[in-house]
């Protein structure tokens, strides 16, 4: 069985095939801080009633981290949209290679890659010995890359590239120029292994497909992504079955 997965697990899904695919690269809310103004007068350190949102934290790419100043004066939705757009302040670079796709966080997101270091861990340990496999056991995982307008996968990672925008996207477009509503051909990423369970011997696979550029609700329609995804399906298909 395949499973395409569009929402993080804890644990990988105890099935022999997962491929999850996700966008990244597109500015994503990822911390907020409220302030609440204290009663004139007050000695037991009253306060007024609903919090105010102060401060957005955003992750652009990258991973950079920014940071919105909420402006307590626009009251309505109207002078929300017809006032200027704030402005984002760099706070730091953070942690993270990435950011989310517009509506989940990159931590989220990449949490898929801890089932490929499941598997990978599998793998260590399926030898007839009792003594796990010396070694880093993320080098069983396979790195390739496809460049933005390409349509062969390269081998290995993807060359680091110089941050020329400062931490944010040129192109502020997440495919609703286009005529289908979605980016063709993005920068993608794909880190895939194979584990064998300890418990039942068999064999399963973990492939993890991240998009450039591609905005949360076009993941499940952009072509490239799907023909990635379905490839890998097509394969499990007919190494299990023979059915393609």
């Amino acid at each position: 069985m395949s499973h395409v997965n569009v929402s993080c697990h804890y644990r990988r899904p105890l099935i022999k095939h997962v491929v999850m695919a996700y966008g990244v690269d597109i500015p994503t809310e990822v911390g907020y801080k409220y302030k609440k103004k204290m009663t004139p007068e007050s000695k037991n350190l009253e306060f007024d009633g609903v919090p105010n949102l102060d401060q957005v934290i955003w992750e652009e790419t990258d991973g950079e981290l920014h940071i919105e100043d909420m402006d307590a004066t626009r009251s309505s939705l109207a002078e929300l949209l017809i006032k200027k757009r704030r402005r984002r302040e760099r706070l730091m670079k953070g942690s993270l290679h990435h950011s989310g796709d517009g509506s989940v966080a990159y931590l989220s997101l990449s949490w898929a890659h801890t089932w490929l270091l499941h598997a990978a861990r599998a793998l260590r340990h399926s030898g007839s010995g009792d003594e796990p496999v010396v070694g880093n056991a993320l080098d069983d995982i396979e790195i390739s890359y496809r460049p933005k307008g390409a349509m062969e996968w390269v081998k290995g990672p993807p060359p680091k590239k110089p941050d020329v925008t400062n931490g944010r996207k040129q192109d502020g477009d997440t495919g609703t120029k286009h005529p289908h509503g979605t980016k063709y051909k993005p920068e993608m990423h794909r880190f895939h292994n194979v584990g064998t369970s300890r418990t039942t011997g068999i064999q399963y696979t973990t492939t993890v497909i991240e998009a450039l550029g591609v905005e949360h609700k076009e993941t499940t329609r952009n072509y490239d992504i799907l023909a990635a995804v379905f490839t890998d399906v097509l394969k499990n298909m007919h190494d299990d079955f023979g059915l393609v």
